[in-house]
């Protein structure tokens, strides 16, 4: 290994804030916080806004999945928007392992424009 090249899992490597911030929002806040404030890169940059606007989604389904309990919403309403979230938070996962700054599906360039400055 060169002095140039970073270890995966180091907070030097993008690669690591990528990841890091698909695994929950404590993730998010993690990868934000302690990694990619001091080592930006536009890698993390986009991973990081992808991921902010699918934990606000996230967090929009948890509260309509409570009024599917109650019965104002059909509750399979509330499995499909579960399983696309799911489907999405797959491929940008896919996507930062690899190391592509590509946006996804659907969400992608709506948060690239939502959260420039992150």
């Amino acid at each position: 290994m060169t002095n140039n090249e970073t270890y995966l899992g180091s907070p030097d490597n993008p690669k690591t804030a990528a990841v890091v911030c698909y695994i929950t929002l404590i993730g998010w806040f993690i990868a934000y916080f302690a990694l990619y404030r001091n080592n930006k890169s536009a890698l993390a940059t986009v991973h990081l806004r992808q991921t902010l606007l699918l934990h606000l989604f996230a967090f929009i389904l948890n509260v309509l999945s409570l009024f599917a309990l109650w019965k104002w919403i059909p509750y399979s309403i509330v499995v499909v928007l579960a399983l696309a979230l799911f489907i999405l938070w797959v491929a940008g996962a896919f996507a930062a392992i690899n190391e592509k700054e590509k946006p996804i599906p659907v969400i992608g360039e709506w948060a690239q424009k939502l959260f420039p400055n992150l």
